[in-house]
């Protein structure tokens, strides 16, 4: 083997050394996520406490370094972005999905036919819609999937007033991972 030869095996063998924990082939990334808070005026609270959360780099210990949503979540894979809750897709009404919650599967399927044909300025869909019902007592989230017909999943946590953000933040992780996502 000439010195040419060897020289270009060893750098093609270097780069994927140096290479391959940068790929994450058939990683389906991110999510991309909707958020819609469809609470009652008084109990309006998701919105706010979501941005807040998104604000924080991490949370206050003991689950500081695990913040699902949180911007200094450096997760690839197990994170949220984008997060849609100022803009939505056009036709996400929120008296459509209340109805699609309590049981309405004509607007359960337009809502999901909205969210699967929706594509952002760069031509990328969304996962799915994260719908916030903060109702007196309980909060539940409830994940709507891009795929018209498929049931909405939901998860909930007894409150007092409102959540603490660390409890938002694992009842959307737990949400959110309900979503198929695509590889």
């Amino acid at each position: 083997m000439t010195l040419f030869s060897r020289l270009c095996t060893s750098v093609l063998a270097l780069s994927f050394i140096l290479l391959s924990p940068l790929a994450h082939a058939g990683s389906p990334g991110a999510w991309s996520v909707v958020f819609i808070d469809i609470s009652p005026p008084l109990y309006q609270d998701g919105q706010s406490l979501t941005l807040a959360l998104r604000k924080l780099e991490s949370l206050p210990a003991p689950r500081g370094h695990d913040c699902f949503l949180c911007s200094g979540n450096n997760d690839e894979i197990n994170s949220v972005d984008p997060l849609y809750i100022y803009t939505v897709p056009a036709g996400l009404s929120p008296h459509a999905l209340r109805r699609a919650v309590d049981g309405d599967e004509t607007a359960k399927r337009e809502m999901q036919t909205v969210l699967k044909n929706f594509e952002d300025s760069d031509g990328v869909g969304v996962d799915g819609l994260v719908i916030y019902d903060h109702q007196p007592g309980n909060v539940t989230l409830y994940t709507m999937t891009n795929v018209p017909g498929q049931a909405l999943e939901a998860v909930s946590k007894p409150v007092k007033n409102h959540l603490a953000l660390s409890s938002l933040d694992m009842l959307l992780e737990k949400a959110v991972s309900k979503l198929p996502r695509q590889i």
